[in-house]
């Protein structure tokens, strides 16, 4: 499966996107939804907020990374999402990065926090 952001903006979408409720169900749902889903959800955003304001850059620090988590040489001649991969995604139960996420962060200076 190639990636591809554009599923969002056209006729596909209903196929991503369905009214049924059951399709991403981490805190069930119906008459036994979990109390704390919006809490859970909004707790999630609080912390996203203010880690986006406490940085002003990211990257991926390749000299930091663990040789497990680097992909493969063989990649580098694929014809698919491979050849331009530079950590290495698993899955298990949910999508990882083999040997984790290295990365570098900016603090944001007082203006770029604003």
């Amino acid at each position: 499966m190639e990636f591809d952001p554009d599923r969002f903006i056209d006729e596909r979408l209903s196929k991503y996107l369905t009214p049924n409720p059951f399709i991403f169900c981490p805190f069930n749902a119906g008459p036994r939804i979990c109390l704390g889903q919006q809490f859970a959800y909004q707790e999630a955003s609080f912390f996203l907020i203010r880690l986006l304001q406490k940085f002003s850059s990211f990257s991926l620090a390749k000299d930091a990374q663990p040789v497990e988590s680097l992909p493969p040489k063989s990649w580098t001649h694929a014809s698919d999402r491979k050849r331009v991969e530079k950590i290495r995604p698993q899955q298990h139960l949910t999508l990882y990065v083999k040997g984790g996420l290295w990365i570098r962060m900016q603090e944001a200076t007082m203006t770029e926090s604003v």
